[in-house]
């Protein structure tokens, strides 16, 4: 039998990939539970729902700075790993392509950094916060820019060992600067953690001069920047749509039902993002290297196939589970006064089923540079998310945040079939 499971491991790259991510996954696990405590325990639903804010905040201004360096390059990389030439063409046209915008997102947030104090905190008090934001940015995206060429030549092993190295920094600096300083020991540790990461790369990664010797402005191509500018569509019309429509609903909970509640609703989304961890991860690990380098619909079918039939039974069961000892995950990950959130669970979950269903195949537009559909997609699914989430707060509270999101999800996945159709529902192989 444990011979069989080792041949089987052998033969499955996904399989492959998921065991050793398997080791991160657990220290983000155990790292996310101590952050989670520790900013239940320090600022309460409250704290909480402000810190959500900022995080949603700082994705926007992280996914457009860094718009042209994942998984455009992803592709490009996994696609030309083979290529010398290629891959300094694409080397050096990311580059640029992220300089620029880099440093367009750190001008905006330091010439307008009291208006996204307000807009995040409801008060000015924090631009010095923003300006911190806007100098150390750049230090991100290098960052960024590094690990998606790693990741494109198929390296995941080091990508995923530095992202282990950089929770276990991250949740240290976090609650060293929460215990020392509270909210604001809070603000400037999420804000720089991300940054300080690029150091842990520097050490890390072998291929580091190779990579910066490609950079050249001879090197810059029409072709790959023209590529590129798909991804760079597509990620920017996400980090300005999704997280904003967040702190909107957020915002509106807070306006007319109460801080604390919203609180709770962060505390269920930071919930989420920990048992999806796992799996949302090998969407950028395996799925979209190897669904970029695919060419027809039997593989992309096959692609799809083997996913879902390696990785939903896992989901479901733990899903189960997780539903079932809601109580004491509330309990254990967070304090008493989160006890509320137990009763946002079984909507989040599945809509997050529903999630993890329909971005294994949205993936597909991202691999083969479906811009149309991915900018309808992600169009349809905000608005989605938008009045369904108001429609459902005005009738149940705080509880109409997650149908919202549960139905929501559910119509994206429907839409992902139609798009998908002819190279899905002939003949699926789950």
């Amino acid at each position: 039998m444990i011979k069989k499971i080792k041949q089987d491991l052998k033969k499955n790259m996904l399989l492959k990939v998921a065991s050793f991510n398997s080791l991160s996954i657990f220290v983000r696990l155990i790292s996310g539970f101590v952050l989670s405590k520790a900013v239940a325990y320090f600022l309460l639903p409250q704290g909480m729902a402000l810190t959500g804010n900022l995080r949603s905040f700082l994705l926007s201004c992280q996914g457009i700075s860094v718009s042209a360096a994942q998984n455009g390059v992803v592709k490009y990389t996994a696609e030309n790993k083979n290529d010398d030439l290629a891959l300094k063409k694409i080397i050096s046209t990311s580059f640029f392509l992220v300089t620029v915008f880099t440093v367009v997102v750190s001008l905006v947030l330091i010439f307008f950094s009291n208006y996204f104090s307000v807009l995040v905190f409801g008060i000015n008090d924090y631009g010095y916060a923003i300006k911190i934001l806007a100098y150390i940015l750049p230090l991100f995206t290098l960052n960024t820019f590094i690990l998606s060429i790693i990741n494109g030549l198929g390296k995941y092993k080091r990508v995923i060992a530095i992202n282990t190295i950089g929770y276990i920094v991250n949740v240290v600096i976090v609650v060293l600067l929460l215990y020392f300083y509270n909210l604001e020991g809070a603000i400037i540790a999420i804000i720089t953690v991300p940054s300080i990461l690029l150091f842990i790369t520097l050490f890390w990664v072998k291929d580091i001069k190779s990579i910066f010797s490609s950079i050249s402005i001879s090197n810059v191509s029409k072709t790959y920047f023209s590529g590129l500018s798909s991804f760079v569509i597509m990620a920017i019309f996400t980090a300005l749509t999704i997280p904003i429509v967040h702190v909107i609903v957020k915002n509106y909970i807070i306006e007319n039902i109460g801080l604390k509640e919203a609180g709770y609703w962060e505390a269920m989304i930071k919930i989420s993002q920990y048992y999806l961890v796992f799996v949302m991860s090998l969407f950028s690990l395996y799925l979209l290297p190897k669904l970029s380098e695919n060419q027809t619909d039997e593989g992309f079918k096959s692609l799809i196939g083997q996913f879902y039939k390696t990785i939903l039974p896992m989901v479901v069961l733990g899903f189960v589970v997780i539903y079932v000892f809601r109580y004491w995950i509330v309990r254990i990950t967070l304090t008493q006064e989160f006890l509320p959130t137990q009763e946002l669970f079984f909507w989040q979950l599945v809509g997050d089923f529903f999630k993890i269903v329909s971005f294994a195949i949205a993936y597909q537009m991202q691999a083969k540079k479906m811009l149309f559909w991915y900018l309808f997609g992600e169009l349809f699914y905000v608005t989605a998310i938008y009045f369904f989430s108001i429609y459902f707060i005005d009738r149940f509270e705080i509880k109409g945040a997650v149908i919202g999101h549960a139905i929501s999800y559910f119509f994206y996945f429907m839409l992902m079939l139609f798009v998908f159709r002819k190279s899905l529902l002939t003949k699926i192989n789950v």
